[in-house]
């Protein structure tokens, strides 16, 4: 420790003595020639290269070791961090990849290293998932890097492809909308369409330290908007949840006429139903039960899981539910609404039917079934 201090010590003050540096260096262990490497490339990036193939292999993966290993690509020395990759652990050597992309976008040597890197392992470097490195890394060969593989296609990776995907996506912003939109339109595939779509959001930056972009998030929602006739009904349903990260609520609302066009009805509404149980306990002890039942009707605008409030509001201001205190007792009130919007009347009238069924208590005081007005959303 000593050494090291002392190494470190007159680096600092402008001491490069790199003779005894050079020899020093090996003398000490992997703890402390990680520092004291860092410290040698500063004072000299060809004393420093020269001792990299004996100190830069036996680094702990860890942040000093990740330190040492990107002063010895900015020295030259990619060659024994590539050694050294080689012997870490899987998630060794993935944080010492990010600790790369980190260095990237300011290092001419670090965008050398990975395009070499990708040229020398194949299709490894992308297995491996190096190119996680590469998101935030905007140089043009790394952003021509991700771009050519994404042009090649999942072949039998498809996670991996997805992952590159995303990689892209954020690299290259609002540039990469044209190549996602052409993606998705020359995909029928369910599982790929899905995936593509979700990538908008990351072109717009979503979930990365800058925060969304509103100018590529608008640009990204209007393609969504536009690609969401052509998608398979499940990949709407991401394009909504896509639209909602873009911030386009609105937008989102507009894609349910979209992913239930099949069950539209002849006046372009769609149809849905609300079973309603108010069940009471009275003063005396004895149980109740009251029925509501409504047709629902919306424009197509109101995705099933937003259903509950809307209707909710609406009962609670034009339907009379006071059977608990009619009978000076305690009560509560059970929503019951399909999980989808129906094709038919008969669909419907079968869905409210075996509702029912299920939820009718035949053992207490039935108070009467009020058929409601129809709900228009």
């Amino acid at each position: 420790m000593l050494t090291s201090m002392l190494f470190i010590g007159a680096a600092l003050a402008g001491d490069c003595d790199l003779p005894t540096m050079s020899k020093e260096i090996l003398e000490v262990g992997p703890h402390e020639a990680a520092p004291m490497f860092v410290q040698l490339a500063g004072c000299d990036a060809k004393a420093a290269a020269k001792v990299a193939p004996k100190v830069i292999p036996t680094l702990i993966g860890e942040s000093d070791g990740f330190d040492a290993a990107n002063a010895a690509i900015e020295a030259g020395a990619g060659a024994s961090v590539m050694t050294w990759l080689e012997g870490l652990q899987q998630d060794e050597r993935s944080r010492a990849v990010r600790s790369f992309g980190k260095r990237c976008n300011e290092s001419q040597a670090v965008q050398g290293f990975l395009i070499e890197a990708e040229g020398t392992l194949g299709q490894d470097f992308w297995t491996g998932r190096w190119y996680r490195a590469l998101t935030e890394c905007r140089a043009e060969g790394i952003t021509a890097l991700l771009s050519a593989k994404v042009d090649a296609g999942a072949a039998d990776d498809r996670s991996g492809f997805f992952g590159v995907v995303e990689a892209y996506a954020v690299n290259v912003g609002a540039q990469a909308i044209p190549k996602l939109v052409a993606l998705v339109e020359a995909e029928s595939d369910l599982e790929m369409q899905i995936n593509l779509v979700g990538a908008f959001a990351d072109a717009a930056q979503a979930g990365t330290v800058s925060g969304l972009n509103a100018q590529i998030a608008e640009q990204a929602a209007t393609a969504v908007r536009e690609l969401a006739p052509k998608l398979e009904a499940k990949a709407v349903d991401k394009a909504r949840i896509t639209l909602n990260v873009l911030l386009d609520e609105e937008g989102s609302d507009t894609l349910v006429a979209v992913r239930y066009k099949d069950r539209l009805q002849d006046d372009a509404t769609l149809l849905y139903a609300a079973v309603v149980f108010e069940n009471a306990t009275c003063k005396n002890g004895k149980l109740t039960q009251r029925l509501h039942v409504a047709d629902v009707t919306d424009p197509g605008q109101t995705w099933p899981d937003q259903l509950l409030e809307k209707v909710q509001s609406t009962a609670e201001l034009t339907w009379t539910m006071n059977l608990a205190e009619r009978c000076k007792g305690e009560g509560e009130v059970r929503y019951f609404l399909p999980d989808d919007p129906f094709a038919d009347k008969d669909a419907q009238r079968q869905w409210m039917k075996d509702t029912i069924r299920k939820n009718a208590k035949p053992d207490v005081k039935n108070a009467g079934r009020v058929d409601e007005e129809t709900i228009s959303l």
